[in-house]
């Protein structure tokens, strides 16, 4: 995986996975097209820490222009295998402290003193030619034993919350591929 090439030594981890009535072709696409913000939990909880109302992106747009602005890098994506996403930041900061210039090439790189950096993948493997395993897996790489220290305080706290909101971004899209699934076995697309 693809993961493993960017984050091999990393502080914490998680990681679920789900099953989907689906072929790969189909769960990649519903993954690509998902707005984060559309999984209501997400938004509650963004709304929370950031103290401003977040809400779904009212455009259609692909997921490589979504993650512009946000601090998130794409680092790699493999159609219909694994899709990977980069953060680097001080996450236990109310703001987040997202290092928000940060690139492909940086990330690899990136050991800044007191920050973190993050792994955050989608990973799809077929069952069959119309089931697949969606899984996410999530790796943080903390420098310094002061970030270490704060982001163990704040995993601690926010571990809950960022399971569920892993575990609802699985559960729409794999209500979203089998939908779209479903309507293509029917013809009633």
């Amino acid at each position: 995986m693809k993961i493993d090439e960017f984050l091999t030594d990393y502080d914490f981890c998680a990681s679920y996975d789900i099953h989907i009535s689906a072929s790969p072709p189909v769960v990649y696409e519903r993954l690509l097209w998902l707005d984060f913000n559309e999984v209501w939990i997400n938004r509650i909880l963004e709304t929370i820490r950031t103290g401003k109302l977040v809400s779904p992106s009212r455009a259609v747009t692909s997921l490589n222009q979504r993650l512009q602005g946000t601090g998130f890098v794409m680092l790699a994506e493999v159609p219909n295998e694994e899709l990977l996403m980069g953060i680097a930041g001080r996450f236990w900061r109310p703001d987040g402290g997202r290092c928000l210039d940060l690139t492909v090439g940086d990330f690899v790189d990136f050991a800044r003193p007191g920050y973190a950096k993050v792994a955050w993948n989608f990973s799809l493997r077929a069952d069959s030619s119309e089931e697949t395993v969606l899984s996410t897996e999530t790796r943080t790489k903390c420098f310094g034993l002061a970030a270490r220290w704060k982001f163990r305080i704040y995993w601690f706290l926010i571990y809950p919350f960022a399971g569920l909101i892993r575990k609802a971004i699985l559960n729409r899209v794999k209500s979203d591929a089998e939908s779209v699934s479903s309507k293509l076995e029917t013809g009633n697309v």
